[in-house]
């Protein structure tokens, strides 16, 4: 591949131009410098012994006695390489973690990272390039679910799970009420405004501000582009005419008191879900077992239901959530750790193994085992629940781009939104002083920007 030339990035601290994109994304030749080839010499060594991977994952708990037996298994298929299951928080305690250790040359051989978190351990050097490593398991899992661990045709990561999103409703409520399952957002907010009407106290779903990913998803649906690369450049679109138009539409929600302003999985909403006062979660296909987990004795009053659209007719899905495994650039035992992500990840028996987990597996013979497999268990009556879900993957078309300061948007939005969700303020305003935030940390970080 022959890179764009950069002129007016070579001074930056970090030359790329970077997007993690569902279908397509950029990256530049000093991307690619700085993460494979500008590591230490350990970053590449082969151990003629045993070894022992340090993995780093959320879901694979060493306690879960599944979860030990995927590594295990793998001691079995490879007697001379051993996986210790490492548990650590989510994306951002993770990354923070990698990073350190990564400045001290001491880094474990397998990390767990959420999609949205890869392109900034990317750009900071930190994960390795595995595409040669993963050539071999390359047909096994959808181009749209590699391109999220994919930048400039070289790979940084193994796809664990994606998280296609659905709405996950109360059906014995929907049923209750006569209220039609929404098949377009319009119809989510006359099925909405029914809800109240019939119980003062029920809403169809929380406003939870503080869920960039959620949002940024949302907007993708519409044709937004949160983050985008224009030839040398960054391109940022939260402030789009197609962002705020979604920004209206939950702002039109919010003051008419037809969602509840509160964030997930607090006891207070895990509460209300478990009273039937919550009716649904706009989320992805992994929502089901969230749900599970904090109200088991729902179970059999939900289903899922593919996503609203915004023009009816028009399937636009994007991901929301998932996570996959990357090699850091300076571990010691690097071609064995992405043969174990690339099994893990990737191959037909690894990724039958997560579905074990509750995992959606990204792996295409996951992915059909998904369709014999028994329903989630809080909907054990909705028998083709995989099969929807599986449909809904191949229309995900929607390009879902994050760029390396996902976090400084974070700090913006989340608490902005929900200020003004609270005080009944524009939230146009809140998603332009966003785009304000990115646009001058990226050029503050020495990249540059086109409108």
């Amino acid at each position: 591949m022959t890179p764009p030339s950069l002129p007016s990035l070579r001074r930056a601290r970090r030359r790329t131009i970077l997007g993690a994109a569902a279908l397509a994304v950029a990256l530049t030749a000093s991307l690619a410098a700085c993460s494979s080839g500008d590591t230490t010499s350990g970053s590449t060594a082969s151990a003629s012994g045993p070894v022992t991977l340090e993995f780093w994952t959320w879901s694979l708990k060493g306690s879960d006695a599944a979860a030990q037996a995927i590594a295990d298994k793998y001691h079995q298929l490879h007697p001379n390489v051993t996986v210790k299951l490492s548990e650590v928080g989510g994306t951002t305690e993770t990354a923070a973690k990698l990073l350190a250790a990564d400045q001290a040359g001491d880094t474990p051989d397998v990390v767990q990272i959420e999609y949205r978190g890869l392109p900034a351990l990317v750009v900071a050097g930190a994960a390795k390039d595995i595409t040669a490593d993963v050539a071999g398991v390359k047909g096994n899992v959808d181009p749209n679910v590699w391109a999220q661990t994919t930048f400039g045709n070289q790979v940084y990561g193994v796809p664990q799970d994606i998280g296609p999103m659905v709405l996950t409703y109360r059906q014995d409520l929907f049923d209750k009420f006569g209220i039609k399952v929404p098949t377009t957002w319009d119809e989510y907010a006359d099925a909405a405004e029914q809800i109240r009407e019939k119980d003062p106290d029920a809403y169809i779903a929380s406003f939870a501000a503080n869920q960039l990913e959620f949002f940024a998803a949302h907007a993708a649906q519409a044709n937004a582009q949160w983050w985008s690369t224009d030839g040398n450049a960054w391109k940022v679109g939260i402030d789009s005419e197609a962002s705020l138009k979604t920004a209206d539409f939950w702002q039109d929600l919010v003051e008419r008191d037809l969602v509840k302003v509160e964030p997930l999985l607090t006891p207070e909403w895990n509460a209300k879900v478990n009273d039937g006062k919550i009716l649904s979660w706009t989320a992805g296909a992994w929502a089901p077992s969230v749900i599970y987990s904090v109200a088991p004795d729902t179970a059999g009053k939900w289903a899922s239901a593919p996503l609203p659209q915004w023009t009816k007719g028009q399937a636009a899905v994007p991901f929301l959530g998932g996570s996959a495994y990357l090699v850091p650039a300076k571990s010691q035992h690097a071609k064995e750790a992405a043969a174990f992500a690339a099994w893990l990840g990737a191959s037909d028996e690894g990724s039958k193994l997560l579905l074990g987990l509750d995992l959606f597996p990204g792996a295409n013979a996951g992915r059909q085992a998904t369709l014999t497999h028994e329903p989630p268990k809080l909907m054990p009556q909705q028998k083709d629940f995989y099969q929807v879900t599986d449909q809904v993957i191949k229309n995900t078309t929607i390009p879902v781009t994050w760029g390396p300061n996902v976090n400084i948007a974070q700090t913006a939005f989340g608490d902005a939104l929900n200020k003004a969700a609270l005080d009944k303020t524009s939230f146009r305003a809140v998603y332009q002083a966003t785009q304000q935030a990115v646009v001058a940390d990226l050029q503050k970080s020495g990249y540059t920007v086109t409108k």
